[in-house]
C-alpha cells in the first residue's frame, strides 16, 4: 500500500510538473556555467533570462564587495559599461518623435563649440558610429588621463573634443565605434530638455517601465546602496577598480538583470514609444558606399546565433563587463553583467545561457566550414598595412592553416575558414570576409559589415642609423599633451606624463607598434619633411586616426634609460 501511494504521488508529479523538472535540470547546467565565477573569494555576475517577455531565471553568483563580504543577488546593482548606449540613443529617439529634435539635424545646431568639419555630422551618425569623430577615451589617454584613477567629466570630454581638427573618415563613410557620439548626445538632451540625461531617462524609460533601480550615474560620488564594486585581477590577487567618471550616454548606466527583464519587453513590444521607435533603433546604418552595417542606433542588429535574429551589445569599463543578448523573434534573451573586467566573458557566458535555457528556441549548432589550408594562400602570406584604417595586419600560416593577425603584438590570430568561392574566406565563423583581390591587395570585410582595402608591405628592422631619426620631444594640440621619444639601447621608448614608458617595435618602414604603458595599442608613423629630417608623426589606436604630434625641440638619447 505504502510502495503503490509512493509511485502515485511520484506519477502524480512528474504529470503535472515537467515544465519545473526541466527548468530544474536547466537552472543545474546555468550554475555550472557559471562555476569560474562563484565563491566568497571573487567578484561574480548576475544573470537574469527573460522567455516569452517573463523573466524566467535571475542569479548571482560571487561577492558584489569583497571588501564588506556581500554577495550578488538579483538586484544587486552593476555599471554596464556601453550596454547603456541603446538607453541614450532610445531617449534621443523619443525625442525625435515628440519632435523636438530630428536624428537627421547637424550636431552643431546643439553644439556649437564642436568645429566646423568638410561636411555636418548628424545625431543619427552620432549614433550609428559613421560620424567619423574620434573617441573621447582614446583621446583622453593619449592626453595623459589614466581612465579609472583620473575623474572625467562631461566638460572634460567636451573640451578634448572640441580641438580635434579633422576626423577618421567622412561622415557616412565608414564605421568606427566611437563613444564620443554617445557622450555628445547626452549634452545634446540637456540642452533640448533642461534635464540631464539622467533626469529625462528616469522620467521617459525608467519609470513608465518600472525599472526602479535603474539610473545614469552622472554623480559619481553619488551613494548607491545595493551598487557592486568593480574588480581587476593583477598580480595574483583581486583589486577593486571602478570606473571613476561622471559623465553619461556612452556609459555610467547603472541597473539589475531584474530591471533589464523589463527592458526585454521594451526590445520586443516597444511598451514605450511602440513600434515606430523600435524600428527606428532597429534600422541598420547604411554607409555613403551603399554598405549596409550589423548596427543600428546604440545596438548591433541583424545578428544571429545558432540560426535565429539576434540584437544585442556587450560593455566593457575598469572594473566590469556586461552583455545583453535578445531574440526579437521570440521576446526572449539573457543578460549577464559581471563587476570584474579581463576576467570573465559575458558574451559567452549570455551564448551558453541560451544554450541551456531557451533550447527549445534556438536552431542546431552550427558546423563550422573546414580552415583554410596553407597552401591556399601560398605567395599572400606577409604584413599588411590599411591605409584608411591606419593599422597593421598579418597574415600567416599556424599548424598549417591560414590566420589572420591583428591586435598586440601581431600574436594569435583569426583562423580562416573556406566559404566556397576561390578567393573568398571567411574571417573565423563568419560573416566577416577575406578575399583576394587581382592586385595582391586584400579586402577585409568586418562580421559589422564594412569594408578596408589592405596592401602588403615589407617587414622592418632600424639600423642603429634609423633609431636616432625619431627620437625628440613632440606635442600635439588636440590632445594638449607632449611625448618624448627616447633611446634605450637598440630599441625606442615613447614617455608621456603619468604613465610607464612604453616600447615601440618597428613593424615597418618608419612605422612602430606602442603597446604597454596605460596606451594600449598603437601605431607610431615618423612624418619626414622635405630635407628628410622626421618633423612629426602621426599616432593611431583603431578608434583616433592620424592624430598629430609636432616636433618640439630635440632631445639626446638617454643612456640610462631602459626599456620596460
Amino acid at each position: 500500500m505504502i510502495t503503490s501511494l509512493r509511485w502515485r504521488t511520484a506519477a502524480a508529479l512528474l504529470a503535472v510538473a515537467p515544465n519545473a523538472l526541466a527548468a530544474q535540470t536547466w537552472a543545474t547546467r546555468i550554475d555550472s556555467i557559471f562555476a569560474n565565477q562563484r565563491g566568497t573569494d571573487r567578484p561574480g555576475c548576475a544573470v537574469g533570462v527573460v522567455q516569452a517577455g517573463k523573466l524566467i531565471f535571475a542569479r548571482g553568483y560571487g561577492m558584489a564587495d569583497l571588501a564588506q563580504g556581500l554577495a550578488i543577488t538579483p538586484q544587486s546593482i552593476f555599471h554596464v559599461a556601453s550596454v547603456s548606449k541603446q538607453f541614450t540613443a532610445t531617449s534621443l529617439a523619443l525625442l525625435a518623435q515628440s519632435g523636438r529634435i530630428s536624428l537627421d539635424d547637424d550636431i552643431r545646431k546643439y553644439i556649437p563649440e564642436l568645429p566646423v568639419y568638410e561636411a555636418p555630422i548628424t545625431i543619427r551618425r552620432l549614433l550609428q558610429h559613421t560620424s567619423g569623430i574620434r573617441d573621447q577615451w582614446n583621446l583622453l589617454i593619449a592626453g595623459g588621463w589614466r581612465l579609472g584613477d583620473d575623474l572625467i567629466t562631461e566638460q572634460d570630454v567636451l573640451d578634448i573634443v572640441s580641438r580635434q581638427k579633422v576626423l577618421n573618415f567622412p561622415p557616412g563613410s565608414d564605421w568606427s565605434y566611437s563613444n564620443t557620439g554617445f557622450s555628445l548626445a547626452a549634452i545634446v538632451v540637456k540642452r533640448v530638455t533642461g534635464r540631464s540625461l539622467r533626469e529625462y531617462a528616469d522620467s521617459a524609460l525608467f519609470q513608465p517601465l518600472g525599472m526602479t533601480r535603474t539610473h545614469f550615474h552622472d554623480d559619481n560620488h553619488h551613494i548607491v546602496s545595493g551598487r557592486t564594486r568593480g574588480h581587476t585581477y593583477e598580480a595574483g590577487e583581486w583589486k577593486e577598480t571602478v570606473p571613476n567618471y561622471s559623465t553619461v550616454g556612452a556609459t555610467s548606466l547603472f541597473t539589475t538583470v531584474v530591471d533589464l527583464a523589463r527592458w526585454h519587453r521594451q526590445l520586443d513590444s516597444g511598451l514605450v514609444g511602440g513600434r515606430r521607435l523600435l524600428d527606428e533603433i532597429f534600422r541598420p546604418a547604411v554607409l555613403t558606399s551603399g554598405d549596409t552595417l550589423r548596427y543600428g542606433l546604440g545596438i548591433s542588429v541583424r545578428g544571429v546565433y545558432r540560426g535565429v535574429p539576434t540584437v544585442s551589445h556587450s560593455g566593457g569599463d575598469p572594473g566590469y563587463s556586461s552583455h545583453l543578448l535578445h531574440f526579437p523573434a521570440t521576446g526572449s534573451g539573457v543578460s549577464v553583467l559581471c563587476n570584474s573586467s579581463g576576467v570573465a566573458n559575458p558574451v559567452r557566458l549570455a551564448e551558453l545561457t541560451a544554450d541551456a535555457a531557451l533550447a527549445n528556441e534556438l536552431g542546431a549548432e552550427p558546423t563550422p566550414p573546414a580552415p583554410v589550408p596553407a597552401a591556399t594562400i601560398s605567395g599572400l602570406e606577409g604584413l599588411y598595412w590599411s591605409e584608411s584604417l591606419e593599422a597593421v595586419a598579418r597574415l600567416a600560416v599556424d599548424s598549417g592553416v591560414a590566420v589572420w593577425r591583428a591586435g598586440v603584438g601581431l600574436a594569435g590570430g583569426t583562423r580562416l575558414r573556406e566559404t566556397g568561392t576561390a578567393g573568398q574566406w571567411w574571417m573565423g565563423a563568419g560573416p566577416g570576409t577575406v578575399t583576394r583581390r587581382p592586385d595582391g591587395t586584400v579586402l577585409i570585410r568586418t562580421t559589422n559589415g564594412e569594408a578596408a582595402s589592405w596592401a602588403k608591405v615589407a617587414d622592418w628592422t632600424p639600423t642603429a642609423a634609423d633609431r636616432p631619426a625619431l627620437v625628440g620631444r613632440y606635442w600635439s594640440p588636440e590632445v594638449d599633451a607632449v611625448w618624448e621619444i627616447r633611446a634605450a639601447g637598440d630599441t625606442l621608448l615613447v614617455h608621456r606624463r603619468k604613465f610607464a614608458p612604453t616600447r615601440l617595435t618597428p613593424v615597418f618602414k618608419d612605422t612602430y607598434i606602442s603597446s604597454g604603458g596605460g596606451f594600449g595599442v598603437g601605431l607610431v608613423r615618423a612624418v619626414r619633411g622635405k630635407d628628410g629630417r622626421v618633423n612629426a608623426f602621426l599616432t593611431g589606436s583603431g578608434r583616433v586616426r592620424r592624430l598629430r604630434f609636432e616636433r618640439i625641440t630635440e632631445s639626446a638619447p638617454l643612456a640610462t634609460a631602459k626599456a620596460p
